[in-house]
């Protein structure tokens, strides 16, 4: 069984939420601040039972988390059906994901990936990601290379550090798209500025190897050393061995490089 990587929005994402004058809805917002849980549930449970598709996804998550309550993944579903029904984007794609892993309902591919679908359409950057995903190897769509990089070109152009490393590899591959070596390294560049390890020590073997750009052995060891501060084992494999090949004085530049991008390297 291919497992699908995807994972669902963590419970504590509210900053998205917009205010509403619905009576309760602030104060289970509070209270889901301040981790406070049982009475989040209590909240939020009249409002999702009167239709609000906000407190409808949150007592999903509530359900799905075990936050306040003991976790059943059924009532998760259920709650998430209610609010994707009514057009809640996260909601969608939750329940897609929730097809996907056959968790609160049967495992069905074709079902996941229309809510992904339906999320993805209307911006939902994780759900366009997941399109990408199901779409490349063929879970409940068919395989196509060309649908699956204009897929993860939309959560790309929307910054999502992983999709700009996988629509830079396929760049580089040349799968679904016209093959560009300095257009896939550029994706993955914005991928590396957001901290995501993965594609910086891709940098670090692009400007070692010279693939798509000048060979420049300090902007190398400068990539792999950001990415071995996030315990990228290939990176700090490839750091040493690159470092054997280094005057001491390109070590300490690439050092003094690395050192200026750090405090902003790490993926958030």
């Amino acid at each position: 069984m291919i497992k699908p990587i995807l994972r669902r929005l963590p419970a504590l994402c509210l900053a998205v939420l917009p205010a509403t004058a619905m009576a309760g809805f602030e104060e289970g917002k509070a209270a889901m601040l301040s981790r406070d849980f049982v009475t989040a549930l209590k909240e939020f449970r009249p409002l999702a039972a009167q239709g609000d598709q906000k407190s409808q996804y949150i007592l999903g998550m509530l359900y799905d988390e075990g936050q306040g309550v003991a976790q059943d993944y059924t009532e998760a579903a259920k709650w998430y059906r209610k609010a994707a029904e009514q057009g809640h984007l996260d909601a969608q794609y939750n329940l897609g994901v929730m097809f996907a892993q056959g968790q609160g309902v049967a495992r069905d591919d074709v079902e996941s990936a229309r809510w992904f679908r339906m999320a993805a359409e209307k911006g939902n950057v994780l759900a366009q990601f997941a399109m990408g995903r199901i779409t490349t190897i063929g879970r409940g769509v068919a395989r196509d290379d060309k649908a699956a990089a204009g897929w993860y070109r939309k959560a790309a152009e929307q910054g999502h550090y992983k999709s700009q490393l996988v629509l830079g590899k396929i760049y580089q591959e040349g799968r679904g798209v016209k093959g560009s070596l300095s257009q896939g390294l550029s994706w993955i560049k914005k991928s590396a500025d957001q901290g995501h390890n993965k594609a910086q020590y891709e940098m670090g073997r692009a400007y070692e190897a010279g693939t798509g750009v000048s060979r420049d052995v300090v902007q190398a060891y400068m990539w792999y050393e950001l990415a071995a501060a996030q315990t990228h084992d290939g990176a700090i494999m490839a750091r040493d061995a690159l470092a054997r090949k280094m005057s001491a004085e390109q070590i300490a530049s690439a050092k003094g490089l690395a050192e200026k991008r750090m405090p902003q390297s790490a993926v958030r």
